[in-house]
């Protein structure tokens, strides 16, 4: 096999002959696609802007080394295709955890909305998840907020609206001993953790409204 100028000294001499060689420049476009690919997948990573600086590290590194074996280019190879599956799976826990917490500011609102006095004094008030087939005048009590204000039940749809009269969401008010309904779906606790992204049912989640007495 002849030999040319590659920038490194050593690539030829451990590669050997062109189909390693090729092997070699076909791990880096299968890199280079991956990586494409993950940025392309959402602007959410740019969240992860110190992950990716080390991801990026990494990746010329790999690309840097041409004097390792194929294996050790192998395994680097890796190893950067494993950081971007653990940056995936760290994405859509952060997309579960936030979708929770935009319900979680729905009902505190819900609950403002509901409490005859406004929320007033000097203690916080709070919310929690209601128990199916439990009256939130028996949940609230368990508690430091001892006292129910009023229970709620709302709804919210994905996407942004289009037009002023799209329906974005749902609600109802109740009584604190009322609000039987026995659909596991109403109730946060019971749910999957990936039902606050299903899209193909709505679910109305329950909240107690509690307060300091």
């Amino acid at each position: 096999v002849s030999t040319q100028s590659t920038g490194s000294s050593g690539i030829n001499a451990e590669y050997g002959d062109s189909s390693n060689l090729t092997s070699y420049k076909m791990f880096k476009v299968v890199l280079f696609c991956t990586l494409v690919s993950v940025a392309l997948g959402g602007a959410k990573l740019k969240a992860l802007k110190g992950e990716i600086s080390e991801l990026q590290e990494s990746f010329n590194q790999v690309l840097d080394d041409t004097n390792g074996s194929l294996e050790e280019l192998e395994l680097a190879i890796s190893g950067v295709v494993g950081m971007i599956e653990e940056f995936k799976a760290a994405q859509a826990q952060k997309d579960l955890d936030l979708s929770w917490q935009a319900l979680h500011m729905g009902a505190a609102a819900a609950c403002r909305g509901s409490t005859p006095q406004g929320g007033k004094g000097p203690w916080s008030n709070s919310v929690i998840p209601k128990e199916n087939g439990k009256k939130c005048a028996d949940l609230c009590p368990l508690t430091d907020r001892t006292v129910c204000k009023a229970e709620v039940s709302l709804t919210g749809f994905p996407g942004k609206a289009t037009s002023y009269t799209d329906e974005v969401g749902y609600f109802y008010n109740y009584e604190c001993d009322g609000g039987w309904n026995s659909d596991i779906n109403h109730n946060e606790v019971e749910a999957d953790e990936g039902a606050i992204l299903l899209n193909d049912k709505t679910a109305y989640y329950r909240f107690c409204c509690c307060a300091k007495p």
